[in-house]
């Protein structure tokens, strides 16, 4: 089991260390360009960050069905999911890529108005939003993949990719290597390479190595895109709602200073690391217990739930230890003032206490609701409390209390709490686990067999 684990764990890890350290890279080279550059970039980022959001949502309910599948080996059943999988991120990623390359004018208004960046961010936004065809390729067969535990070819991917993009964003900004020095846009020609690099890389392997998808809709009917579409619509809404509210929760420290929102920034690259350990293996407690569904054994994926949740919140809270200690080394070297330093220092604090607490939800909600099939009720919990509890309290604390960082960013795990409690107790129960694999005969089947049971 341990073998399994990590056999989805490490590469997924491992592949989320390389992104973040890959944009940090980035970052850099951005930085060199000038402020006008720097805001172009990261106004582009807003439309690749929708449509990540969206194609992760669609897609973790696409494994919904791949991790079922895979547990009861059923390969037309991952054919038939990787189809809808594909086709659907294809079309929303066609969706964003009308608005931001037919309207880049009017997207880039909702975010400045700054005539700069609108004139000079037009083209930039056009190069970039063709790398969402390649979004929508990598998301769908990085999920497939890890869904059937080969998320060492996404992990590969990513490696070559990334510094395909490296290479190619200095060759661009230095005009070495016969490369023409084109500044701003070789950023964007380096980030839309490698976004299609990644995924013909990961489609190559995958055909080498016969893993079970298909482009072809001939295995899709009528009801199974209804009954895929049951499960990817709630986990899709789960992630814009929890983005919207991401999105607030930055407004209110924004509006609280420039202090506080410089203080939350640094904050949110070290929280960032803590997430990048936890993360892998709530993608591998996902893996398992959809494969413990797929085969019907629901006992195994009942203790194994309970398991994981104690295992990613020891990690969750180890993790969190050792950014702390690294924390406080790199502390001397942040140039801000003193008052910043004590209520970032403050938040770092709080971030120890709430890091296990989110690793619990982190792996109840996306690695065993979702992956149980009970993916509505995912949604509501996150989205209810969030919106109920945590921002209404959250925006009371700052603006009515006037509270400093530490105590509002505390106020903001108010509905992680609530979450863990509610999700703890829908875990101990059987309510969670749905086979989405089974059919009609199988359940009627299966049905017979535990009426003659009792009968007995």
């Amino acid at each position: 089991m341990l073998k399994d684990i990590l056999k989805v764990a490490i590469p997924v890890s491992v592949e989320n260390l390389i992104a973040n350290t890959g944009t940090f890279i980035l970052t850099i080279f951005l930085s060199q360009l000038g402020d006008k550059e720097v805001a172009i970039n990261g106004i582009a980022n807003q439309g690749s960050f929708l449509v990540i959001l969206f194609l992760f949502g669609l897609n973790t309910g696409g494994q919904i069905f791949v991790s079922q599948y895979w547990g009861k080996r059923d390969e037309k059943g991952i054919k038939r999911t990787s189809t809808l999988m594909i086709y659907t991120s294809l079309l929303i990623s066609l969706a964003f890529f009308i608005l931001t390359f037919f309207f880049p004018k009017q997207f880039i208004g909702i975010f400045t108005k700054d005539s700069a960046v609108l004139n000079g961010g037009i083209t930039y936004l056009r190069v970039i939003s063709l790398s969402y065809f390649g979004l929508a390729l990598e998301i769908s067969f990085r999920t497939i993949l890890r869904g059937i535990e080969r998320a060492i070819i996404p992990m590969e991917s990513y490696i070559y990719g990334t510094v395909l993009q490296i290479f190619l964003a200095y060759a661009f900004l230095k005009g070495v290597a016969g490369f023409p020095k084109i500044g701003l846009m070789g950023i964007a020609i380096a980030t839309t390479i490698a976004r299609f690099f990644i995924p013909v890389y990961q489609i190559i392997r995958a055909t080498i190595q016969n893993v079970p998808y298909t482009f072809s809709l001939s295995h899709v009917d009528r009801a199974f895109v209804k009954k895929f579409l049951e499960f990817a619509t709630p986990t899709t809404m789960n992630e814009v709602a929890w983005s919207l509210g991401m999105t607030v929760y930055g407004i209110i420290f924004g509006r609280m200073g420039v202090n506080v929102y410089a203080a939350r920034n640094i904050l949110s690259s070290f929280e960032n690391y803590v997430w990048t350990f936890t993360f892998g293996l709530v993608i591998a407690t996902s893996v398992t217990v959809g494969k413990f569904v797929g085969r019907s054994e629901y006992d195994n994926a009942h203790r194994f739930s309970k398991r994981m949740l104690m295992i990613n919140s020891s990690i969750g809270l180890l993790s969190a230890v050792i950014i702390m200690i690294v924390y406080y080394i790199l502390l001397p070297t942040f140039k801000i003032d003193s008052q910043t330093k004590v209520m970032l220092t403050g938040a770092m604090w709080v971030m120890l206490i709430g890091a296990p607490i989110k690793a619990f939800n982190g792996s109840a909600i996306v690695g065993i609701l979702r992956a149980g099939g009970d993916a509505k009720f995912a949604f509501f919990i996150e989205t209810l409390s969030m919106w109920l509890v945590g921002i209404p309290i959250t925006l009371f604390g700052a603006f009515v209390l006037k509270l400093s960082l530490p105590f509002v960013y505390l106020l903001t795990l108010s509905d992680e709490v609530i979450k863990a409690i509610v999700v703890y107790f829908r875990i101990k129960s059987d309510k969670w686990i749905k086979n989405v694999t089974i059919t009609e005969a199988e359940a009627i089947s299966l049905l017979d067999k535990v009426n003659e049971m009792e009968e007995r």
